[in-house]
């Protein structure tokens, strides 16, 4: 048996690149369910539809991390669908590019929503389900190499990630008097599509 049999599972970023690949290894994996989210509804319906073909029930969920209400509202439905969530991955973050003088405070702040806040978000809402059913339960941190330095254009985004990787270190701390598990997962450069699309726009 895997350690995700039977699991229910909320994925962000689940509809491409990194966050993709996780829904399917866990559906592929045994999960019983698999919550994804994200803005384009089309990529949604397709990531859940290819979850469900791998024997899992696969969910999609139309939600604008920078709104408060849909990141409570997404792990709200994945209760009300399942009665239970067992795991958390926050895969999703956006990482458009800045250097430190074409950063603005606008874009700063939009960045800080997708990558840190909406995390805290999601994970403070997972974990009530979990302590409520008694659940030993697991959240992963999607975290960066960019989150130690970054590339002089990364500006914004390597402090998003360095500021996940504190939270990951906080929470990790404070919920395993639950037994919840609180984990990073520090990437590398990744080959995803998204990634292409920056690189090719730089040259």
């Amino acid at each position: 048996m895997s350690k995700i049999d039977g699991k229910i599972i909320i994925i962000t970023g689940g509809t491409q690149g990194v966050g993709e690949s996780c829904a399917v290894l866990a559906a592929e994996k045994g999960a019983a369910g698999i919550v994804v989210c994200g803005r384009n509804e089309e990529k949604g319906n397709m990531g859940a539809e290819k979850i469900t073909s791998l024997g899992t029930k696969g969910i999609y969920i139309k939600v604008d991390l920078v709104n408060e209400n849909d990141c409570r509202n997404l792990v709200k439905k994945c209760d009300d669908i399942f009665g239970r969530v067992d795991g958390l991955v926050n895969a999703a973050a956006d990482a458009h590019r800045g250097t430190v003088e074409e950063t603005t405070v606008k874009f700063w702040d939009y960045q800080f929503a997708v990558n840190v806040r909406a995390p805290f978000i999601l994970t403070q809402e997972s974990v009530r389900v979990m302590i409520r059913e008694r659940i030993a339960g697991s959240i992963v941190n999607i975290l960066s190499a960019a989150g130690y330095c970054g590339a002089e254009n990364l500006c914004s985004y390597s402090s998003t990630k360095g500021a996940l990787k504190t939270l990951t270190k906080n929470n990790a701390r404070a919920l395993r008097k639950h037994k919840i598990r609180v984990n990073g997962i520090n990437l590398g450069w990744t080959d995803t599509p998204n990634e292409n699309l920056y690189q090719i726009a730089q040259g």
